[in-house]
């Protein structure tokens, strides 16, 4: 019980301390039982690009619910559901909420009665899943977090927030600044060498930007998807000094350097695939399906992990690394191990996400000072367990800023704005404004070729810059407000966050559809109602009582299609 935050955490253990072997064949994490079932399911689906989007529907009598049956917890539904009394919405009303602490197949499943009431239970995915166990030992469900308020929907995701950011991040950059980076992908994809990623660390270094991610590509003879995952050595006529060189040159342009990995993967087309064609996962006798080019690891092998570890090991222990992107792009099939006994086939899921996850504590443990980002083809794997070892997960593929309101807006319902990857793209469909403006809500960053870009662009970019660090703390520790949903509204979507002290607010508004958006007054949250507060833009003065009471009209306010404007509002 966490009294200062209003959660409960739940797991079970299950120890066989008979004479025979205990066969488990289905075991949750929780299970609360509720008089009633007058509650709406809220949920997260959807698919890759199109990650976390908020569904509500009313309870009926049996059994509704999501999982994932992937290997993963999956773009098509995330560990996380709530019941929302009828009558919830964002600032009034009980909810409870459930998130399971687990990267893997999973279950949230509510079953009503004939007598009108509700059971809600979460945990492992009892598909394809068993454990044996022998005498003496024990079985640990992943943990599962509660929250309980009667103060809406918003409300219970703030709880989220404050609870994961002082209880489950941990490590250097819990509390410590993390470096705005721009990242190689979108600028190069596969088509880089050392002189292109130097040149754009030296443009990078003009705009404020203060490290360079490089991306897919460096390793082995990779230079499309169709080869060399898993042979982490320097693809040195691609990197012809070597990484040591590269990474010298960057640092003296004055940047850090960050990595990108996909651990968990290998392709047909390898050293390692050549010299250990039973490592991936697969069935014998089975030809095994090929996604993205590419098996997974059989990381419910020691050998394998042992294996990947030391490739890892053996580049970062050499390199000066300053943050890792840890990638995982496709889900898992033909779910079998070279290794595992009949009668522990149903142990490979869960073995292979605990494999995943001892991988990662050796390697945080080993390198204290590396910034982890997780990815899953985006946010495949955006889960509360794998915040555990790496601080921020890279919300989507998508970088599109209409899309990625949806996108955030529902990541929002229970992670945090300081786990949530999002990065400036060069795509068309709005200006950098916006572009910055919505990105700015997570842990912001760049994802272009900084030599393509023009004067103007240069001048609204080293703006953002200044704007990041002035309100790093802000977003990274404030209460998030949702105040007009883009799943709700058609034509604008407005959010705001307030310091937690309350002397500072930040409010966003973005207009997808300008034609024909209707009046828009928006009614801002969390303020004090006796203190003044000066819009940093304009120098206009308001009390807390007029922001929240009256509110401000907005109605002509960023008028077109994909227009958007940022307000600070400062207590004076």
């Amino acid at each position: 019980v966490f009294e200062n935050y209003g959660v409960m955490t739940r797991r079970v253990r299950a120890e066989n301390n008979g004479d025979g072997i205990l066969e488990l064949e289905r075991i949750f994490s929780l299970c609360l039982n509720l008089p009633s079932m007058d509650y709406d399911l809220i949920t997260l689906y959807g698919r890759h690009a199109k990650e976390r989007n908020i569904e509500r529907k009313a309870l009926a009598h049996g059994v509704q619910g999501v999982e994932s049956r992937r290997g993963v917890s999956s773009h098509c539904q995330n560990p996380f559901a709530a019941l929302a009394g009828k009558n919830a919405d964002e600032n009034n009303g009980e909810v409870y909420g459930f998130n399971l602490v687990y990267s893997g197949n999973f279950s949230a499943l509510c079953e009503c009665d004939f007598n009108y009431t509700s059971r809600f239970i979460m945990g492992i995915n009892p598909t394809d899943f068993g454990w044996r166990l022998q005498k003496g030992e024990c079985f640990d469900t992943p943990e599962a977090v509660m929250v309980y308020t009667e103060n809406g929907i918003g409300e219970m995701s703030r709880i989220f927030h404050r609870f994961y950011n002082n209880n489950l991040i941990r490590g250097k950059y819990k509390t410590e600044k993390r470096p705005l980076l721009i990242n190689s992908w979108e600028a190069a994809f596969f088509n880089f060498d050392d002189e292109k990623l130097v040149n754009f660390a030296k443009e990078a270094k003009k705009l404020g930007i203060e490290m360079l991610v490089m991306d897919d590509g460096w390793f082995g003879r990779r230079n499309d998807d169709k080869s060399s995952l898993g042979d982490w050595y320097v693809n040195e006529e691609k990197l012809k000094g070597g990484l040591s060189s590269l990474i010298e040159r960057v640092n003296a342009e004055g940047l850090k350097f960050g990595i990108w990995y996909e651990p968990e993967m290998i392709s047909p087309d390898s050293d390692l695939f050549r010299a250990h064609p039973d490592w991936h996962v697969h069935v014998d006798n089975r030809v095994p399906m090929l996604g993205r080019n590419q098996y997974v690891l059989d990381f419910s092998r020691e050998d394998v992990r042992e294996n990947i570890c030391q490739q890892m090991y053996d580049v970062l222990s050499k390199n000066k690394i300053d943050y890792l992107k840890w990638d995982f792009n496709r889900n898992i099939s033909d779910a079998g191990s070279a290794l595992l006994p009949p009668d522990r086939k149903k142990e490979f899921f869960h073995r292979f996400i605990l494999g995943t996850y001892e991988i990662m504590d050796r390697l945080t443990k080993a390198f204290p000072n590396i910034l982890f980002e997780n990815c899953s083809g985006g946010g495949g794997r955006f889960d509360p367990a794998m915040l555990y070892y790496s601080p921020q997960i890279w919300a989507s593929d998508n970088t599109d800023p209409i899309e990625r309101l949806y996108i955030q807006f529902g990541t929002s319902m229970c992670y945090p704005s300081s786990t949530m990857g999002a990065h400036v793209s060069a795509c068309d469909r709005t200006g950098y404004k916006t572009k910055g403006n919505v990105a700015l809500w997570g842990t912001f960053g760049y994802e272009l070729d900084p030599l393509k870009l023009t004067d103007s662009d240069r001048e609204i970019i080293r703006e953002q810059v200044k704007l990041y660090h002035n309100t790093y703390d802000l977003i990274r520790n404030g209460d998030l407000y949702r105040l007009v949903s883009p799943f709700e509204n058609p034509y604008r979507a407005v959010w705001e966050i307030v310091s937690p002290d309350k002397s500072r607010a930040m409010l966003t508004v973005v207009t997808m559809r300008g034609e024909c958006a209707p009046h828009t007054i928006v009614k801002l949250r969390g303020l004090e109602p006796q203190r003044y507060y000066r819009n940093e833009k304009t120098g206009e003065t308001y009390s807390g009582a007029l922001l929240m009471n009256a509110g401000l009209n907005l109605t002509y306010t960023a008028n077109n299609d994909g227009d958007s404007e940022l307000l600070i509002f400062t207590a004076i």
